[in-house]
C-alpha cells in the first residue's frame, strides 16, 4: 500500500494552512495513498508571543480546522492525521487528529511529554496530555502515535509496539540546532529497529526554526525514503 507524508511549514493564517493540507491530499490521493500524514502543528504555527496567542488560536475539538480537515479527506477518499492546538479551560493541548475516509474522527494523541528542554519550555504554552495514543486500525495498519520531542523516550514507542502497533507515526516541529538532524533521523531508525515496526518522522519545514527532512523507515531500518529541506510530498510503498 501507498502513504503519504506532507512536509511545510504552518503559519497563522489557518485557511492558508488547510489550503496547503488540501493541495496535498490531492496530489496524495492521485498517487494512490490511502493515508496523508501531517505535521505538528499543521494547524497554526507562531514564533511571536506565543503564551498569549496559542491559546487564543486554539480550537475545540469538533471546531473549524477538524470540519475541514475532515471534507479533505473526503473528498480525496484518505485518511488524514494532522497537529492542531485543542482549546481547554486553561492553556491548550497538543493534540494530533485522526479522521478517516468518510471524514469522521478516529482518534486523537495529546501530547504527554512537552519540549521542557534546549533551553525551551513548551509547558509555558501548552499542557502535557494524561494518557498514550490508544493504537487503532486503518489501512496502513495498526497505527500508533508519539509526538515529536516524544521520540527521545525509548519506552514510549515501545508500548504503543506492546499495544499492538506495527506502524509508527511521528509528527514533529523538529527544532533547528546544532546535530539536531542526526538526532531526528538516529532516533526514527532506532525506534524502528528496537520494535521492529514502520515509522513515519513527519517534520515541518521554516529556515531557522525547523529542520523538514521527513523519512520513513522500515521495520529492520532501511530508509524508505526522505524529504531534504523545504514543502515536499513523499510517497512510501510498505
Amino acid at each position: 500500500m501507498k502513504l503519504a507524508l506532507a512536509q511545510f511549514g504552518a503559519g497563522t493564517d489557518k485557511q492558508a494552512n488547510l489550503g496547503r493540507i488540501a493541495q496535498f491530499a490531492a496530489q496524495a490521493a492521485q498517487a494512490g495513498a490511502c493515508m496523508l500524514f501531517l505535521p505538528e502543528y499543521s494547524m497554526y504555527y507562531t514564533r511571536a508571543d506565543r503564551r498569549a496567542r496559542i491559546p487564543q488560536a486554539a480550537e475545540p475539538l469538533d471546531g473549524p480546522f477538524t470540519a475541514a480537515l475532515g471534507e479533505i479527506a473526503r473528498q480525496n477518499g484518505l485518511w488524514l492525521a494532522a497537529g492542531m492546538y485543542e482549546r481547554t479551560d486553561s492553556l491548550p493541548y497538543n493534540t494530533i487528529v485522526l479522521v478517516d475516509d468518510t471524514g469522521a474522527q478516529r482518534g486523537l494523541h495529546r501530547k504527554n511529554k512537552l519540549y521542557d528542554a534546549f533551553g525551551y519550555r513548551e509547558s509555558d504554552e501548552c499542557r502535557a496530555g494524561g494518557a498514550p495514543f490508544a493504537p487503532l486500525d486503518t489501512p496502513a495498519g495498526r497505527l500508533g502515535i508519539i509526538t515529536c520531542f516524544e521520540l527521545r523516550f525509548p519506552a514510549l514507542a515501545a508500548a504503543q509496539r506492546a499495544a499492538g502497533a506495527d506502524i509508527l507515526y511521528v509528527p514533529a516541529g523538529w527544532a533547528a540546532g546544532e546535530n539536531k538532524l542526526l538526532h531526528w533521523h538516529t532516533l526514527l531508525c532506532a525506534r524502528a529497529i528496537e520494535n521492529h515496526m514502520t515509522v513515519l518522522g513527519v517534520d515541518q519545514y521554516a529556515p531557522g526554526c525547523f529542520i523538514g527532512h521527513s523519512a520513513a523507515f522500515a521495520p529492520d531500518g532501511t530508509a524508505r525514503g526522505a524529504l531534504d529541506e523545504g514543502d515536499g510530498l513523499l510517497t512510501i510503498t510498505i
